[in-house]
């Protein structure tokens, strides 16, 4: 038994070789001390500071919730959310490159580090999901940021691929709509295809970036009607609390 163990560890670590080797650079700045270097670990993953437990956003780590999470605007259909960093700087223009730069293997360069992180965060669960990319926007882009991260956890920490959740209405984008039209906005858009697949099971629900939450309460509330027992919110990124941001 000893020996196969070390041979599935030896296939391991040749798998990895072939895919990407340990980074010497940091992926966000450049600079030695890869995958992440101190400077964009303090400046970006902020380990110091805590996550909303609602809405996966960086608050003082003496908190649980956010402002908006304490006064009842944040999501309810979700048990946890986490996000690795601060949506800000070298690691936004990381994301922004994965999802509009038509770069999506980037990932892999973060794979180690944000499933550490996520690990650490997060209950062992039964599987991840992608949060769905309507067929048009999929077309035009050709991939889905979502499940690319999800195929990195994957990769790293051997969670199923759960499919079954569809985009079945485009919305109109989210930026300029405040926290209660978010909301709005996405009643009706994401749909389950073959709930009993997913009835019962545990989930990490995965996106790119997470402002007000508002995408993945979304997709966790038509989880749970289908029957999902938990839905931990998980994403390379999010917003700080207003009162940490310097005037």
């Amino acid at each position: 038994m000893e020996v196969l163990r070390a041979f599935g560890k030896e296939v391991t670590r040749i798998s990895r070789a072939l895919w990407y080797k340990d980074e010497e650079a940091c992926v966000l700045c450049g600079r030695e001390g890869g995958p992440i270097c101190l400077t964009c670990t303090t400046d970006y993953l902020h380990p110091e500071l805590g996550r909303c437990k609602g809405c996966g956003k960086l608050i003082v780590a003496t908190k649980i919730h956010c402002l908006d999470c304490e006064t009842g605007k944040g999501p309810k259909h979700l048990d946890q959310v986490t996000a690795w960093g601060h949506y800000t700087g070298e690691l936004r223009e990381f994301i922004r490159n994965i999802k509009f730069g038509a770069h999506p293997r980037e990932v892999m360069k973060i794979a180690r580090p944000f499933s550490d992180w996520a690990i650490s965060q997060l209950p062992v669960v039964d599987g991840v999901v992608a949060v769905p990319m309507h067929a048009a926007r999929l077309a035009e882009r050709g991939y889905n940021q979502a499940e690319v991260i999800c195929s990195a956890l994957h990769w790293e920490l051997g969670l199923p691929l759960l499919p079954g959740v569809e985009r079945i209405e485009p919305t109109s984008s989210q930026v300029m709509l405040s926290r209660q039209e978010r909301f709005r906005n996405l009643i009706g858009a994401f749909g389950v295809r073959q709930p009993e697949y997913l009835k019962g099971r545990s989930v990490w629900l995965v996106d790119d970036v997470t402002t007000t939450g508002a995408t993945l309460e979304a997709v966790a509330k038509v989880l749970r009607e289908s029957g999902v027992r938990s839905v931990y919110g998980l994403c390379l990124a999010a917003g700080l609390e207003k009162k940490l941001v310097p005037s």
